[in-house]
């Protein structure tokens, strides 16, 4: 059977999770950006629309939209003469470190993998989408993407070869988000980052990494919140985002196992183990600590999601 359509959903996702930086990554279960395929018979173009969160912000031009790169890429792969017509709706807002652009470079590579039957395994659709991720965040960053396709929380364990471990989070994650509305460059958020870390902040960040996955393995969550301190990327990114130290502070006095920067920002993820608080409450209170600072933010509270799925073909 020839496919004219196929669409598919990829969810927000919550980069480094702490001292993880590049490494982590988990899918959460409350935002996703949905990107419709259509086949083009007529000719061989590419052609991108857009609409949803931020939808201004997003370029058409396939060589710079993530979900062009990856259209652009699977064609290579495949021996249909076609082209692709692509309507991606932003669930997800750009540049608020909830993994907008993975969220599309993922869903795109599900969709068009349907579509013209490439029948790839999750590692390519993976590496497929990490290219679309060049185009918004300048490098081939997996750890959105994988938790993207994948679900779920994941570890990057190897870059070159791509390997990936996806793990089951204890079923009391959940997590408290907010994201407030600030001027924010991810570029730049990048561009701050050390080139040079003292070793004891690699030894500290590796044993907070480390801390982080046993508590995963315990089936505690008061310890995965201890491994969610970072020592290198952190405190090189805190001045970008006004308040910070204020609402994490706020957030762990009402009862969050740790919290951090969602991705590069400006988002804040709290961690919470949901038999002893309430990851509603808790993003309402960060949203009432940014308040207090004169910043406007919105929240979330979500728990591990899966991954990105085809949910219409014809």
């Amino acid at each position: 059977m020839v496919l004219s359509m196929v669409e598919a959903i990829a969810p927000a996702t919550s980069a480094n999770l702490g001292a993880g930086f590049d490494v982590f990554g988990v899918a959460l279960d409350v935002l996703f950006d949905r990107v419709l395929v259509e086949r083009i018979v007529a000719n061989k173009t590419i052609e991108i629309t857009v609409d949803g969160e931020g939808a201004e912000e997003i370029p058409r031009e396939p060589e710079k939209n993530t979900a062009g790169v990856v259209a652009r890429e699977l064609l290579k792969l495949s021996r249909e003469k076609c082209g692709l017509r692509i309507k991606i709706h932003k669930g997800i807002k750009p540049g608020s470190g909830l993994g907008s652009s993975a969220a599309s470079a993922a869903a795109a590579a599900v969709a068009i993998n349907e579509l013209l039957g490439l029948e790839l395994n999750q590692l390519q659709l993976i590496e497929t989408a990490t290219l679309g991720e060049m185009a918004s965040a300048g490098a081939p960053h997996a750890d959105n993407v994988s938790a993207a396709i994948l679900g779920d929380f994941i570890v990057i364990t190897s870059r070159k070869p791509l390997e990936v471990l996806k793990l089951k989070l204890p079923p009391n994650v959940e997590f408290a988000i907010v994201s407030p509305e600030i001027k924010f460059n991810t570029s730049l958020a990048r561009s701050v980052l050390p080139r040079k870390v003292a070793l004891s902040s690699m030894i500290y960040n590796v044993s907070r990494a480390a801390t982080f996955i046993a508590g995963i393995t315990l089936n505690n969550i008061e310890i995965m919140g201890k491994g969610m301190n970072d020592m290198v990327v952190e405190p090189a990114r805190a001045h970008l985002i006004p308040g910070l130290n204020h609402v994490k502070k706020k957030a762990l006095d009402a009862g969050a196992a740790g919290v951090t920067i969602s991705g590069a920002g400006p988002s804040v993820i709290a961690l919470v183990d949901s038999k002893r608080a309430d990851a509603e409450k808790i993003a309402l209170t960060m949203v009432e600590a940014f308040d207090e600072l004169g910043v406007k933010s919105r929240s979330f509270h979500a728990k591990p999601g899966p991954g990105a799925k085809v949910v219409r073909k014809e």
